[in-house]
């Protein structure tokens, strides 16, 4: 199976937050524009995207999201706004999920975004592909990561365990 990722969005530093929505979006048949993405998430090279923006993000592109996170002793300011957009917006902030809960979400038919610290030590965050009891794969990576290990990676400092849940039943209705 091989994705044709636009070029732009390929070569954008630290593009996993945006390279998972455009996948999903890809997914449905629809081609969103890296530089759109990247306005409505306000990514930046050094950073990145918070995950609250990406779930704000989704929201606004027509799905319904959860967010789960762990407390975040130090919200960015860019977080900050993003938390205040969620609120207006209904989004659900929840406590961490655990990765039994991730694979229930999964097992259910849901779309989810998890965050976590790559082997390299670099906060990723990756659309989830398939998991089960033993491992979990990601779309922007076919190589299977152990359980253990994606539990370890996601304790790193920083990372607040965060994961977003995607509904999309209300999107497929009124788009299809």
């Amino acid at each position: 199976m091989s994705v044709e990722i636009p070029q732009d969005l390929a070569e954008l530093p630290a593009n996993g937050g945006l390279y998972a929505i455009w996948m999903l979006f890809h997914h449905y048949g629809i081609d969103l524009e890296t530089q759109d993405l990247v306005h409505l998430c306000r990514h930046n090279a050094e950073e990145g995207t918070y995950g609250i923006a990406l779930a704000v993000g989704l929201k606004h592109l027509g799905l319904d999201v959860e967010f789960s996170t762990q407390h975040d002793p130090d919200p960015q300011p860019t977080e900050q706004f993003f938390y205040a957009k969620a609120q207006e917006l209904g989004i659900p902030v929840r406590d961490e999920m655990n990765y039994a809960q991730i694979k229930q979400a999964v097992d259910q038919g849901r779309f989810v975004i998890v965050y976590y610290d790559t082997l390299e030590g670099v906060g990723n965050h990756s659309l989830v592909y398939s998991i089960d009891d033993e491992e979990i794969c990601f779309f922007d990576s076919f190589e299977p990561m152990p359980k253990d290990v994606f539990i370890q990676q996601r304790q790193q400092e920083g990372i607040c365990q965060q994961v977003i849940v995607i509904d999309d039943r209300n999107f497929v209705m009124r788009y299809s």
